[in-house]
C-alpha cells in the first residue's frame, strides 16, 4: 500500500489545495465552519486520505472574540393544507402578496404624524377632584348704568357707576356609567349712587343619572334660582322700596327606559316660588310672601331615533299650582290646574347645523271663574349654525306661562327670541352681538308689554386662566300701560379668573 509523502504534500495535482482547489470549492474558514477532521494535522502519521486533504484553517480567522457570520433565516411558517388558517380568505389589501423574486420593491418612506390641533387653545382646563372635573370661575367687572333702577322715562332716572361681581362653578364626571353634572353661578351687582337697585341674581341645575341597566335609567335634578322684582312691575306698587327678592326652587325624578329605537320617560316634578316682603316709601309693609306656592306636576315622554340625527318626540306635562293663601288680596282664588302638549324633534344634521325644535298647546285653569284660561300655542326652538370654522349663530324661541297679581289678570303668556353671533378674529380674541325680543300678553286686562334687548361683547384671552372682558347693552320696554316705559344702557369691563 503506498504511502503519502512525508513532505506533507501529495504527488497528485489534487495535492496543491491552496491553489484553484480553493476556488473551486470555496473556503470554509470563511463562515467558520472548520469541521473536525479539517483541524487534524497532514502528515505521514495521518491515516489514509483517498481524497484530497484538507486544508489546515488559519489561525488569524479563527480568533477568539470573532463575530460569527449568520447563518440562512429559517423559512416563515405557514398552515398546512386543510387547516383552518389555509382556508381563511385573505384580504389583499390589508395584507398584500409580497412582490416576485424578479420585481424589487419599492421602499416605503414612513410618514410623520400630522400635529394635533387643540380647537380650544384657551379654554379653561378643569381641576380634578377624585372622579369630578371642576372648573371654577370668578369674575369683577366695573361700568356705568343709565338707569339702575329701570324706573320709567318719565321719572328722569338717575345714572350711576357700576360693580358687578360674578362666581360659578361647572362639575362634570368622569365615571365609565352613571353621570353628574353641575352648572351654578350667581352675582351682585352694586350702585354707588342708586343704593336701593344693588340685587343678586343667580342660577343653578344639578343633575345626576344612574344607569341602573344597559336600558334602564334613573334622572335626578336639583335646580334653583335667584332673582328680584322692579318697581312698576304690573301688580305691584309703584312706590316700593328696593328691588324684593324673588326665589324658586324644585327638584325631579325620573325613569327612562329604551325599547330598541324607542325611547319612553315619565319624570315626577316638585317645584317652589317664594316673595320677599316689600316696604313702601312710608315704612308699610307689602305682604308680598302671601303669593307664595307651590307647582307639583308629572311629564312623560316618547321619543324614537330614525337616524342618529333625527330623533322625533312627543311630550305631555301636567300640573296642579297651590298657593299659601288660596283667596289673594283682591279676593281671587289663584289656585290652578295646568296641562302642556308638545311634538318635536331634535336633529343634527350635520356638525354645522343642529338644534331642537317644538309646537304645542298649553292651557292653565283656573279654579275663580273670573279669571280667564291661560291658554295659548307654545313654540320652543334652539338651532346653532356653524357657519365657519370661525363664526357661530345660535338661534332661540321660548314660550313660558307666568303668575301675576294683577287684579283681574290670570297671568301672562311670555314668548321670547334670540339671535347670538360669535366670531373669532384671533384663536385669543372673540367679538360677539346679541338681540333679543320678549312679548308679554295678559290675559284678563287690556296689558300688553314688549322688551328689546341688543349688545356687543368681546373676550380677549391672555392665557387659559385670565381673561378680559368688555360689553355694552341696550335696553328697552315699551308698554300699553301709560308712564311704564323705560329705557336703560349699560357698560361693562371685566377680568375674569377661571380655572
Amino acid at each position: 500500500m503506498p504511502m503519502a509523502p512525508t513532505d506533507g504534500s501529495s504527488g497528485q495535482s489534487g495535492g496543491q489545495s491552496s491553489g484553484a482547489g480553493s476556488d473551486a470549492f470555496g473556503d470554509d474558514t470563511d463562515n467558520n465552519l472548520v469541521t473536525p477532521a479539517a483541524r487534524r494535522p497532514v502528515g505521514p502519521f495521518t491515516s489514509t486520505n483517498y481524497g484530497r486533504p484538507r486544508q489546515q484553517p488559519d489561525k488569524r480567522l479563527t480568533y477568539k472574540g470573532r463575530r460569527k457570520t449568520p447563518g440562512r433565516p429559517l423559512p416563515a411558517l405557514v398552515p398546512y393544507p386543510g387547516s383552518p388558517m389555509a382556508k381563511r380568505p385573505v384580504d389583499p389589501i390589508a395584507n398584500p402578496p409580497p412582490p416576485p423574486p424578479n420585481y424589487a420593491q419599492v421602499p416605503t418612506i414612513a410618514r410623520k404624524k400630522p400635529p394635533i390641533v387643540d380647537p380650544a387653545p384657551y379654554a379653561p382646563l378643569g381641576i380634578d377632584v377624585g372622579s369630578l372635573r371642576l372648573k371654577p370661575f370668578i369674575e369683577t367687572s366695573a361700568g356705568y348704568d343709565t338707569n339702575p333702577n329701570r324706573t320709567a322715562d318719565v321719572n328722569s332716572p338717575k345714572g350711576s357707576t357700576l360693580l358687578r361681581f360674578d362666581a360659578g362653578l361647572q362639575a362634570q364626571s368622569n365615571w365609565s356609567s352613571h353621570e353628574l353634572r353641575a352648572d351654578i353661578k350667581g352675582g351682585y351687582s352694586r350702585y354707588s349712587k342708586v343704593p336701593e337697585a344693588d340685587r343678586p341674581d343667580g342660577t343653578g341645575t344639578i343633575n345626576l343619572r344612574v344607569d341602573a341597566t344597559r336600558d334602564t335609567a334613573l334622572n335626578f335634578e336639583l335646580r334653583g334660582s335667584l332673582t328680584t322684582q322692579r318697581p312698576g312691575t304690573p301688580g305691584l306698587p309703584t312706590s316700593l322700596q328696593g328691588r324684593p327678592l324673588v326665589a324658586s326652587y324644585g327638584a325631579s325624578s325620573g325613569v327612562t327606559q329604551k325599547l330598541g329605537r324607542l325611547e319612553a320617560s315619565v319624570t315626577a316634578l316638585a317645584d317652589r316660588v317664594q316673595y320677599e316682603d316689600g316696604r313702601l316709601n312710608n315704612g308699610t309693609r307689602v305682604p308680598l310672601s302671601d303669593n307664595n306656592y307651590n307647582t307639583y306636576g308629572l311629564r312623560g315622554r316618547l321619543a324614537y331615533e330614525i337616524t342618529p340625527g333625527i330623533i322625533p318626540f312627543a311630550e305631555v306635562t301636567v300640573d296642579t299650582r297651590k298657593r299659601d293663601k288660596p283667596i289673594d288680596d283682591s279676593g281671587y282664588a289663584r289656585n290652578s290646574n295646568g296641562i302642556l302638549a308638545r311634538l318635536g324633534s331634535s336633529f343634527e344634521f350635520s356638525q354645522m347645523l343642529t338644534g331642537q325644535i317644538s309646537g304645542g298647546y298649553g292651557n292653565r285653569k283656573y279654579d275663580d271663574t273670573r279669571l280667564p284660561s291661560l291658554s295659548g300655542p307654545a313654540i320652543d326652538a334652539s338651532l346653532i349654525w356653524t357657519a365657519t370654522p370661525l363664526t357661530t349663530v345660535t338661534l332661540r324661541g321660548t314660550t313660558n306661562f307666568f303668575e301675576t297679581t294683577l287684579a283681574g289678570a290670570s297671568g301672562a303668556i311670555s314668548r321670547t327670541g334670540s339671535v347670538e353671533v360669535s366670531h373669532a378674529l384671533l384663536r385669543n380674541l372673540t367679538i360677539g352681538m346679541t338681540a333679543s325680543l320678549t312679548n308679554n300678553q295678559y290675559r284678563g286686562v287690556s296689558l300688553n308689554e314688549n322688551y328689546y334687548t341688543a349688545g356687543l361683547k368681546a373676550e380677549y384671552s391672555l392665557t387659559r386662566s385670565i381673561v378680559i372682558k368688555g360689553s355694552y347693552t341696550y335696553e328697552r320696554l315699551k308698554s300699553s300701560q301709560l308712564g311704564a316705559d323705560y329705557t336703560a344702557n349699560v357698560f361693562l369691563l371685566g377680568l375674569r379668573l377661571q380655572r
